[in-house]
């Protein structure tokens, strides 16, 4: 039930991860493969699997492959050079600190180039801020803004994000269970500021962040590759106690759809309808989904409150929550009584920005209860669902 170019793509995935030749169809084109990579961000990671069909770098696209894949690794490089410093510094200070997501799973890769990410994500004690701010501050970053969750610096193209919880305190469902995370914290060997997780928690946190981005927009390849590789490298996982603890999440239903999916891609079981639907979704999205599937995301949420969505949605377009505006307007963390006024200037750029004014429109428009219920329907059929108490 999957169609020829997923099969391909996930054909050539494997090969790259597995080191083995691609089978794959004869006359596939390689522009559009190239042009999908771009937009799923897994370039290098296909290139891997494109270097072994003979004569490809004879051809445009197996040249664009090779150009794309020299710069990816060359940015790829300069992170990890980039966050081991910063790491070395909180480690020299005795500052706490513990990687998170792509920093540890792209580890896990043949090689590191083949899980692109954009940012790189450690989880800190808020009490300690004003240490990491001094270092980041020396090494030459600057801070970009504050979120509910989250400090993000950037340093040319090099973005760190440290995070103050797991999950925001918005995913009311999720940080539930949580809290800010250092709960499952465990020091590592030969360390006294550097943690990690226990790998079954670990992997149900990746596994909840995975949850997280399919309901609100949607996600991409490398999410379901991440799972790939961290199940070859930890064969001895304590089942029983991660699926008690998916239960209590509420995705349990999800994690045998999501593993079904693996065991479609990469060990040939016969594909089923709910693999299939899966399979579509991601490949008809970007790396992380699209806008129009977070639009109605949020329409789903709101319903969940108020049956009048629109309405809803309209008032938060017009006068955005504090903690919106604060991204937005760093100043508000100083100077909070000046938010009033933010959404005035909020209102300016707007009428003067067509453009702005056509999208929010669009969204309003997509907001239906048929295209709601529609969303909110297909989250259910994978085993998903907005658990906010």
């Amino acid at each position: 039930m999957l169609n020829s170019f997923e099969k391909n793509i996930i054909a050539l995935v494997k090969s790259s991860l597995d080191g083995t030749a691609p089978s794959i169809s004869e006359g596939l084109d390689l522009e559009v493969v190239y042009d999908f990579s771009q937009k799923m961000q897994i370039t290098p990671l296909l290139y891997y699997g494109i270097e072994k069909i003979p004569g490809v770098f004879d051809t445009m696209a197996g040249k664009k492959f090779l150009k794309s894949f020299v710069t990816y690794s060359f940015i790829c490089q300069n992170q990890k050079a980039e966050f081991d410093r910063i790491l070395s510094a909180f480690n020299e200070k005795k500052i706490d600190h513990m990687p998170l997501k792509g920093a540890v799973i792209r580890d896990l890769y043949p090689h590191m180039e083949m899980r692109l990410m954009s940012d790189a994500d450690i989880l800190v004690r808020s009490e300690q801020y004003e240490r990491q701010k001094k270092i980041m501050l020396e090494n030459g970053y600057k801070e970009i803004v504050e979120s509910d969750h989250e400090y993000v610096w950037e340093k040319k193209n090099t973005h760190i994000e440290l995070h103050k919880r797991l999950i925001p305190s918005y995913n009311k469902d999720y940080y539930a269970y949580f809290g800010d995370g250092w709960k499952l914290a465990c020091l590592e060997n030969g360390s006294e500021s550097k943690y990690r997780m226990q790998k079954e928690d670990e992997l149900i946190y990746i596994f909840v962040h995975y949850a997280k981005h399919y309901r609100d927009a949607g996600i991409g390849i490398k999410h379901i590759t991440d799972f790939y590789m961290y199940l070859k490298k930890y064969t001895d996982i304590n089942w029983k106690y991660v699926e008690c603890e998916l239960k209590k999440l509420k995705l349990l239903e999800f994690w045998k759809n999501t593993k079904s999916l693996i065991d479609v891609w990469f060990y040939d079981k016969e594909c089923d309808e709910i693999t299939a639907h899966m399979t579509h979704k991601i490949f008809s999205g970007g790396a992380y989904g699209t806008y129009e599937a977070h639009v109605l995301s949020e329409g789903v949420k709101i319903s969940k409150k108020t049956k009048n969505v629109r309405r809803k949605a309209l008032l938060r377009s017009i006068f955005p929550s504090f903690q919106d505006m604060k991204q937005e307007y760093k100043f508000l963390s100083r100077v909070s009584i000046l938010y009033p006024l933010t959404w005035v200037f909020r209102w300016i750029s707007v009428i003067f920005n067509p453009k702005k004014i056509l999208r929010k429109k669009r969204n309003l428009d997509a907001l239906s209860a048929k295209n709601i219920k529609n969303y909110q329907d297909e989250l259910n059929y994978v085993g998903l669902d907005y658990n906010f108490k």
